[in-house]
């Protein structure tokens, strides 16, 4: 009997989480997601701020401009970095309006809310009014700018699809 009474509550737990993840599923908080991620890159800022410097200084030996790179294609030690970040790659634009010649789009595959927002870009633009505290833009379809301050905003396709 008391066996019984364990499967059953080890049952209930489980339906409990799933009923939980698929309620978060049909109705997720994108709100507080971006919230969370903007809070993240302000406690990380330092971190990030370094990671785009070496990203700076490794494509400036190669041309690179309008390309991507993967975690196989760069340093071990931005490598290591860009993992503990959360990062899969990077890809580069020219920008033609800015003292800096670069603007860095890192691809996020773990971590930054990625279960609710689906596909997350961290980006690192100078001279860019996206990047300002407070920014919003939505493109009326699955498209969400969120500008975190400091040179950073995050891009999101929330689309599942």
């Amino acid at each position: 009997m008391r066996n019984v009474k364990i499967i059953y509550a080890v049952l209930f737990i489980i339906l409990s989480m799933f009923l939980w993840k698929a309620y978060n599923f049909f109705n997720p908080n994108y709100k507080k997601c971006f919230e969370q991620n903007i809070t993240e890159i302000q406690d990380r800022k330092t971190e990030l701020d370094e990671i785009s410097k070496i990203t700076l200084q490794e494509i400036s030996k190669i041309d690179l401009a309008n390309n991507s790179m993967n975690l196989d294609d760069v340093s071990v030690e931005l490598r290591a970095k860009m993992e503990r970040l959360g990062f899969k790659s990077f890809r580069i634009e020219t920008t033609g309006n800015c003292a800096e010649k670069y603007r860095i789009y890192y691809t996020v595959w773990e971590n930054w809310n990625i279960n609710n927002l689906n596909n997350v870009e961290i980006v690192y633009s100078p001279c860019d009014e996206e990047t300002k505290e407070g920014f919003h833009s939505f493109d009326g379809n699955h498209i969400d700018v969120f500008g975190a301050g400091g040179n950073w905003k995050i891009i999101s396709d929330t689309d599942f699809i």
